[in-house]
């Protein structure tokens, strides 16, 4: 293990820049150690608060952080506990498991920063989704340092009382970092609840700033209404199949669709097993390119998500969205309503990474010049500001699923290392 997963991390995704180091990358992946143990991000809170027993008594540590729980109302199992330390179980990343990541962090007297650092560093979800009443309390307490007693009574007030007049749906703001961003300046308790019901309306609707980000990038990827009609004549033409040739598939229409027919075009241009009409009619014939399946298809090349496959860690696995995960996500009706943020997030990622290296292969994003470090630094700043934009913590090289993308971006051809790199981590 390492004492470091950050810089270590960080530093791993260089590590694979050749066209060939795919299965390399796969056994990184594949490797237990290559990323923070739930046991050990467990053991190192312990470490920061003092823990006066001994760090390697898997026993000894569970027992001590039960009874720190059990103080605050916890009904987190002994057994649960004892499976996290002795390296055999860690938590879904689901909405489910998150109130037990708050109970530990109250149990422990975390500060929020502290808070910040293991639901990132070591739960790998998002910290503080501040559009629910329940997490904004709690980001308040754990950053004014409140018991969760005190949390617990505060959410039930606000819950019980009559909402404000507020409403902050309308105003087009991203309501999680508003809040967040608010919390810091409230003294007293009374003045933070008083702010919560006058602005409770906001809490009606989630996910607005990650729903206006998807469909954004989702309507460059397939296109808009207009380009339809284009896709359409081409399906006809490919279909025709006698005395056509790349010369008949006009540049000026392939431009006016998204990116994934762009970048079909440009591999069919590239490849010499089989005519450019040929290529593409095997691609999108008898296919709708607007269906979230046909996206996904295209941009993993996977029919689903990881396989239970007993060779594959579990973080992993856990981090990597199923297709069906990601469809959902896509689902305009089913995110609305959604509190799975971290599949959110994981979409948000994928989609904006398809959409900045699809421009840089289709030509639409002039790169002439820069080199694959100088690129990849310009992605990752795009990519974070696009997530702090709709609430999600940035990249971080610790977390299994963002560790693909970075790694990804340090090859000269990031979306073909990228899907080698998934259909590498599928095989069985």
């Amino acid at each position: 293990m390492h004492k470091n997963y950050t810089i270590f991390n960080e530093n791993s995704t260089t590590g694979f820049g050749s066209p060939d180091a795919e299965p390399e990358a796969v056994d990184f992946l594949k490797n237990p150690a290559s990323f923070r143990p739930f046991d050990q991000g467990l053991t190192e809170l312990l470490e920061k608060k003092k823990f006066q027993g001994n760090l390697n008594d898997p026993a000894e540590k569970a027992a001590y952080l039960l009874s720190r729980l059990r103080k605050i109302g916890s009904g987190i199992e002994k057994e649960t506990i004892y499976a996290w330390f002795m390296g055999n179980h860690r938590p879904k990343i689901e909405s489910g498991s998150r109130r037990r990541m708050y109970e530990i962090c109250f149990s422990l007297c975390l500060s929020y920063e502290e808070t910040v650092w293991f639901f990132h560093h070591v739960y790998y979800d998002r910290c503080f989704n501040c559009h629910t009443v329940e997490e904004a309390v709690f980001c308040f307490c754990l950053f004014h340092g409140r018991s969760y007693g005190e949390a617990l009574h505060m959410i039930q007030a606000v819950r019980s009382a009559d909402a404000g007049p507020t409403d902050l749906k309308a105003s087009g703001m991203n309501y999680t970092c508003f809040i967040r961003n608010q919390i810091p300046h409230f003294q007293t308790t009374e003045a933070f609840m008083s702010f919560l019901i006058d602005h409770r309306p906001a809490f009606d609707v989630w996910n607005l700033s990650a729903r206006k980000a998807i469909r954004t990038l989702l309507s460059e990827i397939i296109g808009n209404e207009q380009s339809k009609p284009v896709i359409d004549r081409l399906k006809r033409m490919l279909n025709r199949r006698k005395n056509i040739s790349a010369k008949d598939i006009a540049a000026d229409d392939i431009g006016k669709c998204g990116l994934l027919i762009q970048e079909l075009y440009v591999d069919a241009l590239c490849q010499s097993s089989q005519s450019v009409p040929e290529f593409m009619l095997d691609a999108i014939g008898g296919k709708n390119t607007f269906k979230n399946t046909f996206v996904l298809d295209r941009l993993l090349s996977t029919v689903a998500g990881l396989p239970k496959n007993p060779d594959i860690p579990y973080v992993i696995r856990n981090n990597f969205p199923g297709k069906k995960v990601l469809s959902d996500v896509l689902d305009e009706a089913k995110i609305s309503t959604s509190r799975s943020y971290d599949s959110i997030r994981k979409t948000l990622v994928l989609l904006d990474f398809y959409v900045f290296w699809a421009r840089v292969k289709t030509g639409i994003t002039n790169a002439e010049g820069y080199t694959v470090k100088e690129l990849a630094q310009i992605y990752r700043d795009e990519a974070d500001t696009c997530l702090y934009r709709c609430g999600y913590e940035p990249l971080y090289a610790g977390n299994p699923y963002d560790w693909i993308f970075l790694c990804s971006v340090q090859n000269e051809d990031p979306l073909g290392f990228f899907r080698s790199l998934v259909a590498g981590l599928m095989e069985e």
